[in-house]
């Protein structure tokens, strides 16, 4: 099991928008998993995260794991923030995250597990076991 954080940055409270592991902030109205993700379970917000930031940065999250999961690279790249966009294309990231992120490929659970909040900066600490 490996525990990754993610941190990014927000443009506002009601939205809420990371790229794990790699990137900002966005806006992306992208579909979230249904509840028979693989999602272990979420956890509750740390006191210094509010419960909508915690369950908007989650959301977020939980969208582009699921597009990593259907290879879908174009839908997981689309939660990049522009800036990461600006400097990276789809095919550098793709590149990124088969040399360097291929557990996220191939998940058998994860879990959102806490949110800590600096300012604008959020960091999310994600729990994941690939299938490997």
């Amino acid at each position: 099991m490996a525990i990754f954080r993610h941190t990014f940055t927000m443009k506002r409270a009601a939205l809420l928008s990371a790229l794990l592991l790699l990137a900002g902030c966005s806006s992306n109205t992208q579909d979230v998993p249904s509840p028979e993700s693989k999602i272990g379970s979420v956890s509750q917000p740390t006191p210094t995260c509010s419960t909508q930031e915690f369950t908007g940065g989650s959301d977020w999250i939980k969208g582009q794991l699921k597009a990593f999961g259907e290879s879908e690279p174009d839908k997981a790249y689309s939660y990049a923030s522009e800036s990461f966009k600006q400097a990276n294309s789809l095919e550098d990231f793709a590149s990124i995250i088969v040399s360097q992120y291929t557990m996220l490929l191939d998940l058998k659970t994860y879990q959102i597990v806490s949110c800590d909040k600096d300012g604008e900066l959020y960091t999310f600490k994600v729990q994941i076991t690939d299938n490997q």
